[in-house]
């Protein structure tokens, strides 16, 4: 995390100097790529990154990277629309509602095994990550790059996490590991939602006047429309009310799903996730509470509370 008055934090060692213990115990039984390994970078966890180079030395690459002016990156935690908004600012700009012809991935970050491929793309470039502030490129503060945020309420994140990482885990992770894996600081490499948002608020804090715009899931589902013409005037491109209404049907959620099934992956994600990788389930508001048993919802509730006094910043849309 960033600290008062250093808003992106200052390179600390390098990798050789950082040393990253063995995996501890799992009681929980995540898939082992989810766990914390010990290596930090910059104060912030690093994530077991699906790229050939160790994941210190790509985060230390991102952070030398060129942004340009006309940049816009949608930052979130995992599993808050990602691919959504992703799609929904592509047809903005492109002024129609032609989907992309590659999936998101290929302009997420840290998912580039080869970050020259990035200096290739077209401005304006709408690229997008799931690091922490501090692991993102040095230039983004110093160019204001605009930032979109998004949000989405704790529990159905859980819930659309929880799926995303069942696909590929082994068999005694189940719901209820989940819970009690994700509420343990420390246990995984992502860490939880709010800990992604207390780092969000505190960069917001110190650099008040950066471009940021944030979304919450819900209102995203309940008005895409008026979401997609404030999103139009924040990224500065003209969008009028029909093509917004024409864009949000083009991006429910079942057409998008059925989009992404005719893009294939990056060769390097393609080969790790041999057996597919399913991004879409349902993409409804409120499913936690077909997820969620009693128990299961009143130890969320607590480790809600516990980061609630600590400082969220954020208010969500309970549902």
């Amino acid at each position: 995390m960033s600290t008062p008055g250093d808003s992106i934090p200052t390179e600390t060692a390098p990798y050789a100097e950082l040393t990253c213990r063995d995996v501890k115990a799992n009681p929980y039984h995540f898939p082992e790529r989810h766990l914390f390994r010990g290596a930090t970078y910059n104060g912030v966890p690093v994530l077991n990154l699906p790229v050939s180079a160790d994941p210190v030395t790509h985060i230390k690459r991102i952070r030398k990277l060129s942004m340009r002016d006309d940049d816009v990156i949608i930052v979130a935690f995992p599993k808050c629309g990602t691919h959504w908004v992703s799609e929904m600012l592509h047809m903005l700009e492109s002024g129609s509602t032609d989907y992309a012809t590659q999936p998101k991935e290929f302009a997420m970050v840290e998912f580039t095994d080869d970050l020259t491929q990035l200096d290739q793309m077209a401005s304006p470039r709408l690229l997008n990550s799931h690091l922490y502030i501090a692991h993102l490129p040095e230039q983004v503060l110093e160019k204001k790059v605009k930032l979109i945020h998004l949000i989405r309420n704790p529990k159905d994140c859980a819930v659309s996490l929880y799926y995303h990482m069942k696909q590929h885990s082994p068999e005694l992770f189940n719901f209820d590991n989940f819970v009690r894996g994700y509420t343990t600081e420390g246990y995984t490499t992502m860490s939880h939602q709010p800990n992604y948002l207390r780092q969000m608020a505190e960069f917001e804090k110190d650099n008040p006047d950066h471009p940021i715009f944030h979304i919450h899931y819900e209102d995203l589902k309940k008005d895409p429309v008026s979401i997609l013409q404030e999103l139009a005037r924040f990224v500065g491109v003209e969008a009028s009310q029909k093509l917004c209404h024409d864009i949000a049907s083009a991006c429910g959620f079942n057409r998008l799903k059925q989009a992404d099934t005719r893009r294939d992956l990056p060769e390097h994600l393609s080969k790790r996730f041999t057996n597919g990788f399913n991004i879409y389930r349902k993409g409804v508001v409120g499913d936690w509470k077909n997820t969620f048993t009693v128990a299961q919802s009143e130890m969320f509730d607590q480790f809600m509370a516990r980061q609630e006094a600590k400082g969220l910043h954020y208010n969500f849309r309970w549902q």
